[in-house]
């Protein structure tokens, strides 16, 4: 909507004097709105900057970092809080009290289960102990020798 033309009484005071000068220079308003127009877009165009990078999560090693080579990792239910990540077990059938595996290293200890590295080749013999009847863990002491010369 364009101004009104100013009458002639409003030329002498203030509001006339700003009404006649926006009459005369309407083309000053387009001027501002369209340099306005031209900020935003300036302003909107331009490439956004780049995200801040987030920090690199980094996950703990799980248990199986820890099984040695040629081993497998077979998780055991547990009564006892009594085993720790490093020790070394003996594996029992619980049926015959059969050695299944002697001297596994427990990879990992949770809440109520262990993790037993049992060489590849025993991994079938333990998981069959572990579904007929169970098995037991028996702690080995570091640097012990085999009384009965398995190995």
């Amino acid at each position: 909507m364009s101004p009104v033309r100013p009458g002639a009484r409003e030329g002498r005071s203030a509001v006339g004097s700003i009404r006649t000068f926006l009459y005369r220079h309407r083309w000053l308003r387009w001027a501002a709105a369209g340099g306005a127009a031209l900020i935003v877009l300036v302003s909107l165009g331009g490439d956004p900057p780049d995200p801040a990078p987030s920090p690199i999560e980094t996950v703990p090693p799980g248990p199986a970092s820890l099984l040695p080579p040629g081993t497998r990792g077979v998780p055991v239910p547990v009564d006892s809080g009594v085993f720790a990540v490093h020790d070394s077990v003996d594996v029992h059938a619980v049926l015959d009290g059969a050695v299944v595996v002697r001297g596994a290293l427990i990879a990992d200890a949770i809440e109520h289960e262990v993790v037993v590295a049992v060489p590849a080749e025993q991994v079938d013999a333990t998981v069959d102990a572990l579904t007929t009847g169970g098995v037991i863990l028996v702690l080995v002491p570091a640097g012990a020798e085999r009384v009965d010369g398995d190995s």
